[in-house]
């Protein structure tokens, strides 16, 4: 790859070349499948729903005479890549149920036999794309926007979402109690799926459901759909989705679910004022569902032994990082308090549950213990959180609160508001109270078109600060454009959530055109491509921070993979040194460079699959070269093993002049016995921050939700002979008893 940075000439050339590959592209487009128009009542599919004649056996194989009679949903539609009416991998889904349980039965056919099969592992709350996956998506409420999907793959490894608006909100950590069973063969995979009423929220006497079945047959990246949707769009928007009928679910009932924990731990750690020792710890939640749309859930000595480790990164921005959150308690309903969210590559959060419980290294925080209210109809939504977390050394407490309610109108109209508290010492042993505010609003007009928007105030010692977002866009299978944005003062700083970097006006506008010329390849999809911008802006002032054009194409393969090239260039003017690193400073001033980079994906289904990618040019007022590689074999679905390694090459950096090199290596191990126990050891090595980190996890599902775990962690400084400073190891059970 040839850097477009040295040479203006070159940048031009990279620009023109994609802009002429756009030309092409849009001069032969192959002629498109119809449109997928929005069904109406008349015309949506109906599938009755049959009670259960005796007791159905999860065992993968539908046999009893209760599925043989069961009404058949079949002729399924291909929906992506392209929209086609027929599919060659058809599916037969029936739906019983009794009460205790709805049941799902799936017959996914194939002649290929079952070396046609792609299952990189056994994973739950694996990624849809990269393996074969049957979905249902039911809409219990009856109001085309909330929805639930259960999924499983043809190994029984199981998923569970709930969506919002059509996926504009979703949750993929939302687990619920349900039960699956598998079996392959010659002519295709059975899955067979039992989900108790209690795990469903569903409104009181609705007998018809909104439905639909979706099919991922991986080895030709096909996805297929009982009712067809826009390739846009997911079978979450329920408003193409199907009617399932002659329901008679029972009438929903209070409910009363614990899961408590016990714990042993060992500790050596050679930090300062750490704890050194063997401690035992008891703990758990108590969760009550009043009625089929409330949740009331208590928690005491909160723990998060088993939680998932973050991935480090090597920061080369002027942005806060952004951590996901991890932990499977503020995961769960985590939607009912987002006001906020990701704006094109900046991020207002005025709630980010991170900030309980967890320090700003990541280190974790004892938590005495809260409560967690959640209410869900089709058309009112409504949550709060209140925690406390306990006094650490002569730091004192801190109490953290949060409300939220939103209310649908119309259509596809919804208004939220939002208030948290934070009530405590800091860090420094100040004493500090953060009130936040917000107020969202969210609108569809017609399927294609969205428009979102928010404004947020934070008060800190009598200073208050506001933020407001908003995202426009609009979106057909073959055109997107949009514009998103954000303003933040100087005063922002909402100690219950994130901001990237305060005092910031952004304006980000995107563009993208799908073409499928006919000069392209049968093997080959279509390509993709567009103009981004973004911009980074003194609120006051208007003047420029910090901003980048780029010019980016996609050419996306039958099987999954891609090539996608890219050339962009960045205009850079700080006010203040900028410390990316330790001792490195860069001067303030204007650094405008150009860079160009290329991603290269295998297909992500086979037993072997990387990705590449690669950038270069010049950075701030030396150069970078980058190269990030990820790669996962996957002998079998039993074991896999994921590497993960970053390279930065800086030349002539700062005042300094600094040259230098950073790396990140990930590699990770996941041993699999089936899809409810599994061994996996993950370990960095990161030398910006001369750190290597170990976490070595037993996991063991006894019961549904119900769990064994066995943690090993190790933290060693890797530029100081791997000399270990942090050592533990964690037994927890933790069980699920419905009451």
């Amino acid at each position: 790859m040839t850097p477009c940075s040295k040479s203006r000439t070159l940048t031009r050339r990279c620009s023109v070349g994609l802009t002429i590959l756009a030309l092409l592209a849009a001069r032969s487009v192959r002629a498109q499948s119809a449109q997928v128009p929005e069904p109406t009542e008349a015309t949506r599919r109906h599938l009755v729903a049959r009670r259960a004649l005796a007791k159905i056996v999860i065992d993968g194989r539908l046999d009893e005479a209760s599925w043989q009679a069961a009404p058949v949903a079949g002729d399924f539609f291909q929906v992506r890549p392209d929209f086609n009416t027929t599919t060659k991998y058809p599916s037969e889904v029936r739906v019983l149920y009794d009460d205790e349980y709805l049941y799902v039965g799936a017959f996914n056919r194939d002649s290929a036999g079952l070396q046609s099969l792609r299952l990189p592992d056994l994973r739950r709350d694996f990624e849809p794309p990269e393996t074969d996956v049957f979905g249902v998506t039911f809409g219990p409420l009856g109001d085309h926007r909330t929805a639930l999907q259960f999924q499983v793959t043809p190994m029984g490894s199981q998923g569970d979402v709930q969506a919002f608006d059509g996926g504009d909100v979703s949750n993929f950590n939302w687990d619920a109690l349900w039960r699956v069973r598998t079996t392959r063969a010659d002519s295709g995979w059975i899955a067979e799926m039992a989900i108790p009423w209690q795990s469903l929220r569903y409104a009181p006497g609705l007998t018809s459901w909104d439905v639909n079945f979706v099919r991922n047959t991986r080895r030709v990246a096909q996805w297929s759909a009982w009712m067809p949707y826009p390739r846009q769009f997911s079978s979450w928007r329920l408003t193409f989705g199907g009617v399932l009928d002659s329901l008679a679910p029972p009438p929903p009932r209070a409910n009363v679910r614990i899961r408590p924990y016990a714990l042993g731990q060992r500790t050596t750690d050679r930090t300062r004022g750490a704890f050194n020792g063997t401690l035992g710890d008891v703990g758990g939640e108590v969760i009550w569902a009043p009625t089929a749309n409330s949740l009331l859930e208590a928690t005491a000595n909160t723990d998060f032994a088993q939680a998932d480790v973050d991935r480090q990164v090597v920061n080369l921005t002027r942005f806060s990082v952004f951590f996901p959150e991890r932990r499977q308690f503020f995961l769960e309903n985590a939607d009912l308090l987002s006001a906020g969210g990701l704006t094109g590559r900046y991020i207002v959060q005025p709630f980010f549950s991170r900030r309980i419980g967890l320090a700003d290294d990541g280190t974790l925080l004892p938590i005495d213990g809260g409560v967690r209210y959640a209410y869900r109809t089709g058309r009112t939504t409504a949550g709060a959180l209140a925690m406390r977390q306990a006094a650490i050394g002569d730091q004192g407490a801190t109490n953290f609160a949060v409300a939220r309610g939103s209310q649908f109108f119309g259509r596809a109209t919804r208004l939220g508001a939002t208030v948290a508290l934070r009530d405590g010492q800091t860090a420094d042993g100040l004493g500090t109270q953060n009130v936040v505010t917000a107020f969202d609003a969210f609108t569809r007009l017609g399927e294609q078109n969205q428009l979102s928007g928010m404004f947020s105030t934070s008060t800190v010692d009598g200073r208050t600060g506001i933020a407001a977002t908003y995202g426009l866009s609009h979106a057909t299978p073959d055109f997107a454009a949009g514009v998103t944005g954000a303003l933040v003062t100087r005063d922002y700083q909402p100690q219950t959530g994130f901001v990237s970097r305060p005092n910031v006006l952004m304006t980000g506008p995107f563009v993208s055109f799908t073409a499928q010329p006919r000069w392209l390849p049968k093997n080959v999809v279509w390509l993709r491509h567009g103009p981004t911008a973004i911009a980074y802006q003194d609120p006051t002032t208007f003047v420029l921070q910090e901003g980048q054009l780029a010019y980016s194409g996609e050419l996306l393969f039958r099987n999954g993979a891609s090539i996608a090239p890219s050339v962009e260039q960045n205009y850079q003017r700080p006010l203040a040194p900028v410390v990316l690193f330790p001792n490195v400073r860069i001067a303030p001033g204007t650094h405008d460079y150009a860079r160009v980079g290329l991603v290269l994906r295998s297909d992500q289904s086979a037993r072997f699959a990387a990705t590449g990618i690669v950038s270069a040019g010049d950075f701030f007022d030396g150069s970078l070269e980058r190269v990030e590689l990820s790669s996962r074999w996957s002998p079998s679905p039993y074991v896999v093993l994921r590497g993960a390694y970053e390279v930065n090459r800086l030349r002539s950096l700062g005042t300094r002049d600094s040259s230098f090199v950073t790396h990140l290596a990930g590699p990770e191990l996941r041993i699999f016995l089936n899809p409810r126990v599994q061994w996996s050891a993950f370990y960095q090595y990161n030398t910006a921050v001369e750190r290597g980190t170990l976490n070595a996890r037993f996991s063991w599902e006894f019961a549904p939700l119900s769990f064994l775990y066995v943690v090993y962690n190790d933290r060693q400084a890797v530029l100081n002979g791997n000399t270990p400073t942090a050592r533990s190891l964690i037994v927890k059970l933790s069980w699920l008893r419905q009451m």
